[in-house]
């Protein structure tokens, strides 16, 4: 059981003596080849182009929703405008009537 068989020791003498594996580059010429068979690109027709340039508006105006959100929330409360014409509206009552 441990003596080899001959065939086998013949395999390995022969492994031993067979030059040292290559680095595992990719041969030259390899990532032209890949691109070459991906074929050329396929232009996007005009409903495509449509749909990119409605969703790009939709997302534009929801941004825009939301900013206009945002400042008007963070604006104070403005003074009650009844009080202002109450006065302005007493003033041009008393002046007409001179």
């Amino acid at each position: 059981m441990s003596e080899l068989d001959p065939e086998l020791k013949r395999l390995f003498k022969w492994s031993r003596l067979t030059a040292s594996p290559q680095s595992e580059e990719a041969p030259l010429g390899f990532g032209g080849r890949v691109v070459a068979r991906r074929g050329p690109a396929s232009r996007p027709t005009l409903l495509l182009e449509l749909h990119q340039v409605a969703w790009a508006f939709m997302c534009g105006s929801v941004a825009l929703i939301i900013f206009g959100m945002v400042v008007l929330e963070k604006q104070g409360s403005a003074p009650q405008p009844a009080s202002e014409f109450s006065s302005a509206l007493s003033f041009l009552a008393s002046n007409s009537t001179q």
